[in-house]
């Protein structure tokens, strides 16, 4: 008789131990600085609630990075970030309209709400951005 085995349980241990490795080379440092980069205009106007806005950006951020970096395989074996950010689109897209909710419960000013959706798309981009290439230099020096 064989062994049998769960798949999904390899298939989640393989998943947690790549995005180990992806986020080694990230530090809080870099996403304080792009949080406060993108979002010190919006972070003042919610003076009360600066904190947890600060913690949502950065997972965000997080997750918009381990995006990156699992679509980094593509990119990996000859495709155009470009083609691969589109592949990544739906889940790209929901990333998005959810931190745009966020920012828009906390947006109690009516202008404020036009100057969420870029900025979030912007930031999330950046963060897609930054997976995507550290990953894909990971991979090529075999590290990965």
């Amino acid at each position: 008789m064989g062994i049998v085995m769960n798949f999904q349980e390899k298939l989640h241990d393989k998943q947690q131990a790549a995005e180990r490795r992806a986020l080694q080379d990230l530090s809080y440092d870099q996403l304080e600085k792009s949080i406060r980069a993108c979002f010190d205009p919006l972070l003042s106007k919610v003076p009360g609630a600066k904190d947890i806005a600060t913690e949502m950006c950065a997972e965000y951020a997080l997750e918009a990075f381990l995006l990156g970096s699992a679509m980094s395989r593509f990119g990996y074996y000859g495709e155009e970030r470009s083609v691969v950010f589109q592949r990544s689109g739906p889940s790209f897209e929901k990333l998005l309209t959810d931190f745009c909710d966020f920012w828009e419960f906390w947006a109690s000013q009516p202008q404020m709400k036009n100057e969420i959706v870029p900025v979030c798309r912007l930031y999330l981009n950046n963060w897609w951005t930054e997976g995507f290439e550290r990953t894909l230099k990971r991979r090529k020096m075999k590290l990965h």
